[in-house]
């Protein structure tokens, strides 16, 4: 599998374009973003796993280059695949911007909110 900075012009743009669904399935859960941000990576990976088994393996199968009805995974390929995209710098990089853009959202709210009773 190649490392996400390792894609280039045309070939990075496909390949943006068959992650952006599955990823945004991913990255707009909340109580995954959460715990792989506030927590640890790898209850971020467990919990993203459980939830999001299909958006999950479409993103193996579209990294390993496989069409995902011919893509097979196992208990020997799986964690060595998960490990190399989640310890690529730009795909953490990129998780991180969009992930952390969606807590922002969730979170904010007015500045300008009165908290106590002011003559």
């Amino acid at each position: 599998m190649k490392k996400l900075s390792e894609y280039k012009d045309e070939e990075a743009l496909d390949l943006l374009a068959d992650l952006m669904e599955p990823v945004t399935e991913i990255i707009t859960d909340k109580e995954v973003v959460e715990a792989f941000f506030k927590k640890t990576r790898l209850s971020g990976i467990m919990l993203a796993i459980k939830k999001h088994k299909k958006a999950v393996f479409e993103c193996m199968a579209i990294l390993d280059g496989v069409p995902v009805e011919e893509y097979h995974c196992n208990l020997i390929t799986l964690p060595k695949t998960i490990l190399a995209v989640v310890n690529d710098k730009e795909f953490l990089t990129f998780f991180k911007s969009q992930g952390q853009e969606y807590l922002d959202e969730e979170s904010s709210g007015s500045a300008t909110e009165n908290g106590g009773d002011e003559e």
